[in-house]
């Protein structure tokens, strides 16, 4: 076989896909330090299946990924792939090609693949085993395998001769075996110790199953005879009880009969109490209205002096108002008048100002005109004087239409006033009438609403009380059965407790004779007070011992038993009290027991007794531990050594001596200790149900008065609602129609406003029209007048032009005093004008609130008359009412004394229909209760037959072979119970746990003989693979001595070596290398140079490959410690092995270089980098 080609890809420094290709000789592989040659080798050791991260100069596997560079970014995967020549058939059952692939990501995953299919690691080791190549093969040797070997130890060399023999897998196989082995001895060690420990239980387990199948026989006799027992009983029982039940039926009929005819007395005394309710409600009610009539009478007199009183004084307030009103009134006319007459005074003020004012402008613009400029305004203010005239032709002729027009509105607006005024008093009546109907529609509403809530109030209590009469009638029927059942339920449990039923025979006739003999104090469990939560746990564990009797001395106990013995009464056992011993923990039990979990405490201490009778509890129970739970149990009992009875809350138990019993049935059977404790919860209970049932009865009671008081009232309100109903519908009514004529009203109101509206815009429009025009005729009358007067005063002025300046001078100095004069005046009259202004505002308020006040008082004065009549119609009612209230009243007394005596006879009819209704009922108790015992009974026997033998009395009466004589089947169950008791406790456990741990034993002697066989084969097999290691290490060891001797002179050039064993036993024996370089004495390698010791070395590698040549060997610079003379002799002596192994050479050594056929050169051009350069130096020679 043949190394073909080596391919790295991302591989430590080889970043780039770089595939070397191996040719036949010696290739040499060369470069600086640290270029990356040695990453070649391992990764050629990789490929193989190195696993081993620090001889690859890693941390961990993934370091082997090219990690980056400063220039190149790190890779996430790296391959290696070898390429082999197999044609030769060197790897048996490969193919001519192989091709070897393994790669590793950055994540630590890796894959293996030979020829491109995906194989595990394991794969490629086994491959490769014991073929001289592989990962720590002699294949790959390095300067410091060379050191390795002169500096190991001879038992450390063995290795190089064990690899060379190839005895590796059978050291493998021995290392599995011995595993086996050791395994295989532990398993029968534990299996002699099971088989002894077995043997030891089987013995007694043989005892106890042979008398538990004996039991177990009689036991079904007892069986079969209690089952026809329990079905003859039954049947007996059961055709008792349809009697029973079928007088019961009959019972019952009369009782429906008695209880029909007494409800019926009781509805027809109910309706008699219901009216006789209803005549004295009414009578009351109507006593009531008497006296309140009375008190009506006396205030509505009252009411009549103080509206008169009020009528008076609100008359003298009217008139004082009236009076101050007048006053006002006049007053105010007089300051209206003044007021006109100040204004004309104003006006006339004003006009006089304007004139002395136009007459100073005049004089004062025309003192300097002259002649033509005077001509030319004379003409002008002709001009302008004509055209006034024409406007005021104009306007005086508008003014007479207006004035016209003005007087026909007039007459209009003042017969639509009259009209508006009639409209306005019919509305407000109408108004006053809807309001008042309004505000006894909703007086009646309101009554209404009342009567209707409280009618709806009385329906829901009486619907309450009737549901409360009837849930209170139905609970006291309820109550009385259950009572009734619980009283039959207690006497059946007190009549089983006397007569012992439950009890063994002996133990029954020995407790019934308590008087007969002395000192029987009872049974167990009569003595015993157990809490409800551990009567499970103490029935189980006690079982039997609870019928254990107690008697004072042991002398009693003999007394009792001698009674049972002379009478042939059966068998019981009993606990004296100066004989029993106490049974009690340990102290070292306690301390277990006190670090244990789920421990509820001691049995005894749990159980309550009377101070004389703790020994006994202490005997029974004084030694059991009561747990919560089967698991909690087994941790205890196996911490105490199975020493000590534990049992659990459920009653499952764990016998000391590690036993164990428990389960349950279809229907749990009630224990005595259970009995017991229903007998006392039974009378408890009674005593509740008895004081319940008393407060039901007087529930029931007052719920019934309450439900009669409710529907009297129902009754009562039905005829005011009716009355109020009525009203209510007569103001609707007339609320209706005062709302239709309101309506009315108001459209005619509003349509008489809308015309009156506009008939009072169209006058205002004509006033202020015709006020239009009057201010423009008076203006232009001024106007014409000023224009007059300037004309006329041009004239003048234009005539007396030649007038001196001092006599005009004069006329407007005496102009300008005169109007300084009348500007005072007009000042004056100004401020008398707003004083008169003030005080007809204060008027024209005070005359508002008098007006305002007398129409208060007109409404006041008003209403009081129309109450004045309505108090007088109250009155006559109120004497009315009284009247006839009286003579109703007379009537209704003697109504009641008519009633009274009715609801007396009615009374006792009831009486003598519930005397027959209660003996009827009292009949049917007591049957029901005899039915009820013979039910308790029944279901007694069926428990006991559903527990004791798990069939219902349909399956057991069908059974086959059942007998018939009850007294026969009495006889044999008593002679079967003797045998039974004479048994004495069985461990019924015992044959199942015989079969169980005889079959164990039986099987694991079967396996003990297949694991002394296996033992034995093992032995046998690591002897032949021993035999087989001491034959080739032995005969690979002569062979690699014998070629080690020849080489050893020829690398030298002289002297001789030697190879021997240090021990006799060839499984253990080590390598020394004996050695004599020329010139030398002949000593061990350790004294030898360091020279000497490498070339001695590899003159022993040398002497491996002669006797196990390899296909290919990789030598990293094992040369590096020769001299130079000795590096030509090492690489000349490796063209021996040309033509059977290819040598990949890596080297610093000019003498190794030089005898390479091809070298490799590894550079690092690009930092980080490895590239591979190749040179064939034969080609070069040529």
């Amino acid at each position: 076989m043949k190394l073909k080609a080596l391919t790295l890809n991302g591989f430590k420094s080889f970043a780039d896909k770089t595939k070397i290709e191996f040719q036949p000789g010696m290739t040499g592989i060369v470069g600086p330090n640290g270029s990356g040659k040695s990453n070649i080798i391992e990764a050629l050791r990789w490929v193989l299946g190195e696993q081993s991260v620090k001889s690859l100069r890693g941390g961990k596997m993934p370091d082997v990924i090219f990690a980056g560079s400063q220039t190149r970014a790190p890779l996430n995967r790296a391959e290696v792939v070898i390429e082999l020549d197999n044609s030769d058939g060197f790897l048996k059952q490969q193919p001519p090609e192989l091709v070897i692939t393994r790669r590793i990501y950055r994540n630590g995953e890796s894959e293996f693949l030979i020829n491109q299919k995906k194989v595990r690691l394991r794969e490629i080791v086994d491959l490769f085993m014991d073929t001289g190549l592989g990962r720590e093969s002699f294949s790959i040797i390095s300067q410091g395998r060379v050191e390795a070997i002169f500096n190991s130890k001879p038992l450390e060399r063995r290795v190089l001769i064990e690899e060379v023999a190839g005895v590796l897998k059978y050291k493998k196989e021995k290392h599995r075996a011995q595993k086996e082995l050791e395994e295989t001895t532990g398993h029968l060690n534990r299996v002699a110790d099971i088989i002894t420990e077995l043997y030891q239980q089987k013995q007694p387990l043989e005892e106890q199953a042979s008398i538990a199948r004996d039991y177990l026989e009689q036991k079904k006799q007892y069986d079969y005879f209690d089952l026809n027992n329990l079905v003859l009983e039954i049947k007996a029982k059961s055709q008792k009880r349809a009697e029973i039940q079928a007088e019961l039926a009959k019972i019952k009929d009369l009782v429906a009969k008695h209880s029909q005819s007494a409800s019926k007395q009781e509805q027809l005394t109910a309706n008699l109490h219901q009216q006789q309710q209803q005549l004295e409600a009414k009578l009351d009610a109507a006593q009531e209205r008497l006296v309140e009539l009375t008190k009506q009478k006396g205030y509505l007199s009252g009411e009549e002096k103080v509206s008169k009183q009020t009528r008076e004084y609100q008359e003298l307030q009217r008139k004082d108002t009236s009076d101050r009103l007048e006053v006002d009134q006049k007053n105010l006319r007089e300051l209206k008048e003044q007021e006109a007459k100040l204004e004309e005074q104003l006006a006339q003020v004003q006009a006089q100002k304007a004139d002395y004012q136009a007459k100073i402008d005049r004089l004062t613009a025309d003192a300097n005109i002259d002649e033509a400029t005077l001509n030319e305004q004379v003409e002008k203010l002709r001009q302008e004087l004509f055209e006034k005239s024409q406007e005021q032709s104009a306007l005086q002729s508008q003014h007479a239409y207006l004035k016209r027009e003005s007087e026909h509105s007039q007459s209009l607006t003042a017969s639509a006033l009259a009209k508006h005024k009639e409209l306005e008093a019919a509305y407000q009546a109408a108004k006053e009438k809807k309001h008042q109907a309004k505000a006894d529609l909703l007086a009646a509403k309101e009554t209404v609403a009342q009567l209707n809530q409280r009618q709806a109030e009385l329906t829901s209590e009486v619907s309450k009380y009737q549901l409360r009469y009837d849930n209170q009638k139905e609970r006291w029927y309820e109550a009385s059965d259950i009572l009734k059942q619980a009283q039959t339920r207690y006497e059946t449990l007190k009549n089983v407790a006397t007569s012992y039923d439950g009890y063994y025979q002996g133990v029954k006739q020995v407790l019934q004779a308590k008087g007969k003999l002395a000192g029987v104090i009872g049974a167990v469990a009569e003595i015993i007070t157990v809490p409800p939560e551990f009567s499970q746990a103490l029935e189980a564990v006690l079982a039997g011992q609870l019928q254990n009797v107690v008697v004072t001395t042991d002398e009693a106990a003999k007394q009792a038993i001698n009674y049972l013995r002379a009478n042939k009464l059966g068998r019981a056992t009993f606990l004296p009290r100066n004989t029993v011993k106490r049974r009690a923990l340990t102290t070292k039990q306690r301390q277990i027991l006190a670090s244990q979990q789920g421990i509820v405490g001691v049995a005894s201490e749990l159980v309550t007794v009377n101070a004389a009778d703790q020994p006994i509890l202490d005997y029974l129970l004084g030694t059991t531990v009561v747990v919560k739970s089967l698991a909690e149990a087994t941790v205890v009992a196996r911490a105490l050594n199975h020493s000590l009875r534990i049992v659990t809350l459920a009653g499952d138990i764990v016998n000391a001596g590690g036993s164990m019993s428990g389960g349950a049935n279809q229907q749990r059977k009630i224990g005595l200790l259970e009995q017991k404790q229903q007998l006392e919860k039974l009378a408890a209970n009674i005593d509740l149900m008895k004081s319940k049932l008393a407060t039901v009865e007087l529930e029931g009671n007052e719920a019934k008065q309450q439900l009669t008081a409710s529907k009297q009232a129902v009754q009562q309100l039905a005829p005011k609602l009716q009355a109020a109903q009525t009203k209510l519908q007569q103001c609707q009514q007339q609320f209706d129609i005062s709302q239709v004529e309101l309506s009315h009203q108001e459209q005619q109101l509003r349509a008489e406003a809308t015309s009156q509206e506009e008939q009072t815009k169209a006058n205002m429009r004509a006033q202020t029209e015709l006020k239009e025009v009057v201010a423009k005729l008076d203006q232009l009358e001024q106007a014409i007048a000023q224009l007059k007067e300037q004309l006329a005063y041009k004239q003048e002025f234009l005539n007396d032009t030649r007038t001196s300046q001092a006599k005009n001078q004069q006329k407007l100095t005496r102009l300008k005093q005169e109007l300084a004069v009348v500007e005072e005046r007009l000042q004056s009259v100004k401020l008398q004008a707003n004083e008169v202004a003030n005080q007809i505002k204060r008027l024209s308020e005070n005359i508002a609130k008098a007006k305002e006040r007398l129409a208060i008082l007109k409404q006041e004065q008003e209403l009081r008359h129309g109450q004045v009549e309505d108090l007088a119609d109250k009155q006559a009612k109120v004497k009315q009412e009284h009247a006839q209230l009286e003579q109703t009243v007379a009537k209704m007394i003697e109504q009641r004394k008519t009633l009274h005596a009715q609801v007396a006879q009615a009374e006792e009819q009831l009486k003598r229909a519930s005397e027959l209704k209660a003996a009827a009922y009292d009949e049917q108790s007591e049957k029901a209760r005899q039915d009820s015992k013979l039910e308790a009974q029944l279901d007694g026997l069926l428990t006991d037959l559903a527990d004791r033998h798990e069939l219902s009395y349909e399956a057991a009466s069908k059974l086959e072979n059942l007998e018939t004589d009850i007294d026969y089947v009495k006889r044999r169950l008593k002679l079967l119970q003797l045998g039974l008791d004479e048994l004495g406790d069985v461990n019924l456990g015992a044959i199942s746990e015989f079969d169980r741990v005889n079959e164990r034993y039986e099987f694991l002697a079967k396996q003990q003989d297949d694991l002394l066989a296996a033992k034995a084969q093992l032995e046998k097999s690591m002897q032949e693979m021993d035999g087989e290691v001491k034959r080739r290490f032995k005969q690979t060891f002569e062979e690699v001595a014998q070629a080690f001797e020849e080489i050893f002179p020829a690398i030298f050039g002289g002297g001789r070596a030697k190879l021997s064993l240090t021990d006799s036993d060839l499984l253990t024996t080590g390598v020394e290398i004996m050695a004599q370089p020329p010139g030398k004495k002949f000593q061990t390698l350790t004294l030898l140079s360091g020279g000497e010791k490498a070339l001695t070395a590899i003159a022993l590698l040398f002497a491996i490959l002669k006797v196990r040549p390899v296909p290919f060997v990789v030598l990293d610079e094992a040369e590096a410690a020769l001299d130079d003379a000795n590096v030509v002799r090492y690489s000349q002596y490796l063209q021996n092995f040309e033509g059977k192994t290819q040598f990949i050479v890596i080297t610093h050594r000019k003498g190794t270089m030089m005898n390479a056929d091809i070298l490799y050169g590894v550079t690092m051009q690009e930092s980080g980098v490895s590239k591979m350069v190749s040179v064939s130096l034969a080609q070069l020679e040529q």
